[in-house]
């Protein structure tokens, strides 16, 4: 009966991949599903300027390519264990920003639009750019190999 426990240990590096590999299907899913969701609510955009409108789009087309580019990012980084605050942003953030380009496509609602992608872009930035562990550690030492050393950003680590 002892045995059967370590199987449901999420810590257990039997588990390890499982969690991997639910985390990465929930942000595929979440990522695919927000700009679904944009594209079913919205509609024809009321009277806006063909100039505009191709400006809009164009820009959406951009932030679509970052949203692109956050996801493969988030997917590389939760290959391995992250904190929960940072899975979680690592699993919102190419959401929002995917479902915000989605929406400033349909330019219905454009300032809510904007506000997600921007949300979800910055709150991407913040988690990445913090988190110690966002390289792998043979990256690391390939850096220090170099003359690079570590970095934190508080004075008193």
């Amino acid at each position: 009966m002892h045995d059967a426990a370590i199987l449901l240990d999420r810590t257990s590096p039997i588990s390890a991949p499982r969690d991997r590999r639910g985390r990465r299907a929930a942000m595929v899913g979440l990522a695919l599903a927000a700009p679904a969701a944009a594209f079913a609510l919205g509609g024809a955009p009321a009277g806006i300027e063909p100039d505009l409108a191709r400006l809009i789009r164009f820009m959406a087309l951009v932030k679509g390519g970052f949203a692109l580019a956050a996801l493969l990012v988030c997917l590389w980084r939760l290959a391995r264990p992250a904190a929960p605050w940072r899975e979680a942003v690592y699993l919102a953030a190419p959401a929002l920003m995917a479902g915000g380009a989605a929406a400033l496509w349909q330019m219905q609602v454009v300032g809510p639009a904007a506000v997600a992608l921007h949300a979800g872009l910055f709150a991407f930035l913040a988690a990445a750019l913090t988190d110690p562990d966002f390289f792998p550690p043979g990256f690391r030492r390939l850096r220090q190999a170099a003359g690079g050393g570590e970095r934190r950003l508080s004075p008193t680590d």
